[in-house]
């Protein structure tokens, strides 16, 4: 069964991103590296790495680093009080966004947990250059009390080795950021992630990369799958066994430069599979074991006006899924008869970083994304998000970045609950971080 929303899906969510194709068309910076690229997503906030500690062993050379990061914040969610010791506390989860209920008091939060720290090594070899990176953070799992210790679990970021066999080609193995997702376009934020329309994946792969010429490079991986479902025996909450993928996801990138724009073209190809058994929404006994190949496509540019620059990033396919705003969407809905329906999704975002002044600066960003849902999903089924961030920092040195953002979050779902088709955040967020 394929749903006929698809005007509803165009004529409401396509407008307010047709500027997106534009920047992508118009923008770049100067072409950089995997390597660089990974470097400036971790020293986002300031986009300069402070000395690490460097040394040597042999013909490995060392280095180690991070940042301590305090974040506070203070929420208010529209549509009802939000889970006690949510994520969505920590950072803007736009799934955990309450609706139905009543407007929350405000609530104030304070956490370290962001933090991070990084080892790498690089070592000259008859075979090439051979480089490390192990890195960690100690978000999302608290086991502390609040009122004692408030303990989190350190947790693996990154954990890969790549190795540079020749002057233009590279294979990396281990834990990184997807191929899919350009971190080098994510927006300066104070939040965790940023915009809802971003796409964002950390996992295992094996991907090569191979220089074109001219700073450009294309990049081959298979990456680590996972389905997951609307439907089955866990009801519009998904669950079960929807794991059960034989297929990697697979995915090719192109790099590329004009002028002042840095861009990336990026398509993926994946199996969303679940093996379960249960009973319908008819009383049918359903022996479930399918599967259905999905694609979706990255565009994504920087585009460089002196020292600003405007972000843009534009994702659309019919198996986003999990890829998409920290799995805003699922992958797809488990139809009475036991069929797998992907969803068609599309989501994305522009940013527009100014400085005032060598030390002060601010990013303005506007993001949405919806989803296709079938007709018949149930009440509350989320099919659209839309977030704004505004900041204004000031780094003294360029280790040192203190700020304020305010953020604003909205959950649009089918039907209503309680009456009310949509809930939002706001939420002040202040952060100090210091990059070592």
């Amino acid at each position: 069964m394929q749903s006929n929303n698809n005007h509803r899906l165009s004529s409401r969510l396509l407008p307010s991103l047709a500027v997106l194709p534009l920047a992508v068309a118009a923008a770049s910076v100067s072409a950089e590296t995997l390597e660089e690229r990974v470097a400036r997503l971790e020293t986002a906030l300031a986009e300069k790495e402070a000395a690490a500690v460097t040394g040597t062993k042999g013909n490995t050379q060392y280095s180690f680093g991070g940042y301590i990061k305090l974040d506070a914040m203070v929420s208010q969610y529209s549509g009802g009080e939000r889970a006690t010791s949510s994520v969505g506390d920590d950072f803007l989860v736009p799934s955990v966004i309450p609706v139905g209920g009543e407007s929350g008091d405000a609530h104030f939060d304070m956490q370290a947990k962001h933090s991070r720290i990084w080892f790498k090594t690089s070592t000259q070899t008859d075979a090439g250059v051979i480089s490390t990176h192990i890195e960690m953070d100690f978000g999302v799992n608290q086991i502390g009390d609040e009122r004692i210790s408030n303990s989190s679990v350190n947790r693996i970021r990154h954990a890969y080795v790549n190795w540079q066999y020749d002057d233009n080609s590279s294979l990396l193995a281990g834990q990184s950021w997807s191929t899919f997702f350009n971190v080098g376009t994510l927006p300066e934020t104070l939040d965790f992630v940023g915009p809802v329309g971003t796409a964002f994946e950390r996992q295992a792969q094996l991907r090569w990369t191979h220089g074109v010429g001219n700073g450009n490079s294309v990049m081959l991986a298979i990456e680590n799958p996972s389905s997951g479902l609307n439907g089955g025996a866990s009801g519009a909450t998904g669950g079960g066994d929807f794991d059960n993928n034989s297929l990697p996801d697979l995915v090719a990138r192109y790099n590329g430069k004009a002028g002042n724009m840095s861009y990336s073209a990026a398509f993926m190809l994946r199996e969303v599979a679940y093996k379960e058994n249960f009973t319908n929404n008819l009383a049918q006994p359903i022996e479930g074991d399918e599967s259905e190949m999905g694609y979706a496509l990255s565009l994504a540019a920087k585009w460089q006006l002196g020292q600003d620059d405007v972000k843009a990033q534009l994702n659309a396919g019919n198996a986003l899924g999990r890829y998409l705003g920290l799995q805003s969407y699922r992958d797809g809905f488990i139809e009475s008869n036991g069929d797998i329906e992907l969803l068609d999704t599309v989501g994305g975002y522009v940013a527009y970083r100014h400085f005032w002044a060598p030390k002060w600066r601010s990013s303005f960003v506007l993001s949405a994304s919806e989803t296709d849902n079938p007709n018949d999903a149930p009440a509350g089924t989320a099919k659209a998000y839309r977030s704004v961030h505004a900041n204004l920092l000031y780094s003294p040195i360029a280790a040192l970045t203190l700020g304020g953002e305010w953020i604003y979050g909205e959950k649009e779902v089918e039907g209503t609950i309680n009456g009310d088709d949509s809930g939002d955040l706001n939420r002040l967020q202040f952060s100090a971080k210091y990059v070592f």
